[in-house]
């Protein structure tokens, strides 16, 4: 029926009730690169574990390979005795920690709102277990430097040099660790990204 002149007409305009799909292309690109990751932390992780466990039997076969690094061998084995617990508890704390990542990636995948927590929680703890990561680094770097200053296998590069490197590589080795933590911090800070997870269920 048409409508006489002056009066609104009562049919809705067109496309009202219809819901658009949101065409933003960023959970899929970030949740690949939070699968990616959390995989790669995972069996880091894993292998961390492996090592600690099975590090004595590992270093007395590459002893017997290789005589000529027998030296260098008992240090490694002697420090990995000696941190075992921390070496354990580290790996196993890293793949815990991955898995959040992990789950995370695939929750921003399927758009859940979910998502954004998970990752902004794994953030937070990965900027803390670089930190722990780093210093236990350094406490077993210092302990194999004196045993190997104690037993008196110094004949390569000087110690100072050596520590220079481990500190340079330590370094670096945080701000990797830093990067993608930083990162979705800021990105899930933006008030568009927040109003978009905000639509998601």
């Amino acid at each position: 029926m048409m409508s006489t002149p002056g009066t609104p007409s009562s049919a809705p305009p067109p496309f009202q009730d219809v819901s658009v799909p949101e065409t933003h292309r960023w959970p899929g690109v970030v949740g690949t690169i939070a699968i990616i990751f959390g995989i790669a932390g995972v069996l880091q992780g894993g292998c961390g574990m492996v090592a600690s466990l099975f590090g004595s039997q590992m270093y007395e076969s590459m002893s017997r390979l290789a005589p000529q690094s027998a030296d260098q061998m008992a240090a490694q084995q002697a420090v990995n005795e000696r941190f075992f617990w921390v070496n354990t508890g580290l790996s196993l704390l890293s793949m815990l920690v991955a898995t959040v990542l992990l789950v995370g990636g695939i929750q921003l995948l399927r758009r859940r709102a979910t998502s954004a927590t998970l990752l902004r929680l794994w953030a937070a703890a990965k900027l803390v277990l670089a930190i722990l990561l780093a210093g236990a680094g350094w406490v077993i770097f210092q302990a194999q430097m004196e045993w190997m200053q104690a037993e008196q296998n110094t004949s390569g590069a000087s110690p100072d040099l050596m520590r220079g490197v481990a500190i340079f590589g330590i370094a670096i080795s945080l701000l990797w660790q830093w990067a993608l933590p930083l990162f979705l911090i800021v990105w899930f800070s933006r008030a568009p990204i927040r109003a978009s997870v905000a639509r998601w269920n």
